[in-house]
């Protein structure tokens, strides 16, 4: 009979050895989306806030502000106007922008109870510098000083490490959070091995008469566990992708997800997608790599017991 014989189209298809059970199947797939699905956004939210705090200490860090201790009220702009001329003359191409006494007020509002401010009260000057290069507070200081003013420089370092600290706390939460998920994949993966194996004990009772080694029987056991994990996999990412697309694009947009292209935002989307995919092969491997030894060890059980 030729390959291009048409009867060889009625044939059916060629059934696996150890054909796996619908229903065993479908709840194990079922589980597996549900983990990947968990893992990819780990990892998506890992990565966001990871570049989110990258992005809001870049502007931290050329953004400063200063305080002016008014010696009273009705000096405001003149001893503001000092400083300003200060702020220039150490730093010419810096932005330097001096908020009115409302907004000084505002900021320091919610400290007082919300309660109306005396015309009379100093309330202290604030201004902020947006500088390339880090403020020289020592040398500002002295000049403040030789200015007759009296000065507090805030560079916003504190806040950005402690910014850095939390989501350095939030990476390894979803790097553990990771590891869980494929710790449960492996465990997940080795519970199914050996329940297809006692589900199909007559069928590779009839395989290890037939001259089938116990490799050749974990391959198939494998060949399955890996199925399950691709499709598992790829279905968990994509279901999560299709949620950070909803997050970066929708009405959260601007914050950890992902960027428009016109901000840059096309290299880092392309390492998430490939993190993903790298992520779905990983978990394809965790299954076939359980399921293999799981089976090469429920086998070697059996015969030690025959």
């Amino acid at each position: 009979m030729s390959a291009s014989d048409p009867t060889l189209a009625l044939l059916p298809p060629p059934q696996s050895l150890l054909p796996a059970r619908p229903e065993q199947g479908r709840s194990l797939v079922l589980v597996l989306i549900i983990m990947a699905f968990l893992a990819s956004l780990a990892l998506l939210f890992s990565r966001g806030a990871d570049r989110l705090s990258e992005r809001w200490s870049a502007q931290l860090s050329q953004t400063s502000t200063v305080q002016i201790m008014l010696s009273s009220e009705y000096q405001r702009e003149p001893e503001m106007m000092r400083a300003i001329e200060v702020l220039r003359e150490t730093l010419p191409e810096a932005s330097i922008q001096s908020l009115s006494r409302a907004q000084s007020g505002a900021l320091i509002r919610p400290w007082l109870g919300g309660t109306a401010l005396p015309d009379d009260l100093p309330v202290p000057g604030v201004i902020q510098v947006e500088a390339q290069a880090k403020l020289p507070q020592e040398v500002l200081t002295r000049k403040f000083e030789e200015a007759g003013l009296v000065s507090v420089i805030d560079d916003h370092s504190r806040f950005s490490a402690d910014l850095k600290r939390t989501v350095g706390r939030l990476v390894l939460l979803g790097v553990g959070l990771v590891t869980f998920v494929g710790v449960a994949a492996t465990a997940v993966s080795i519970f199914a091995t050996r329940a297809s194996l006692a589900s199909q004990r007559d069928i590779i009772h009839v395989l290890v008469q037939a001259g089938a080694t116990d490799r050749f029987i974990a391959g198939l056991m494998v060949g399955q566990a890996a199925k399950r994990g691709l499709i598992g996999g790829l279905c968990g990412s994509g279901l999560a992708l299709v949620l950070w697309l909803i997050l970066s694009f929708g009405p959260a947009s601007g914050t950890v997800g992902w960027r428009s292209l016109a901000q840059g935002g096309l290299i880092d989307s392309g390492i998430d997608l490939l993190a993903l995919g790298l992520l779905s092969l990983a978990f394809c491997a965790v299954c076939a790599l359980s399921a293999g030894w799981a089976a090469l060890r429920q086998l070697a059980f059996e015969r030690r017991r025959a």
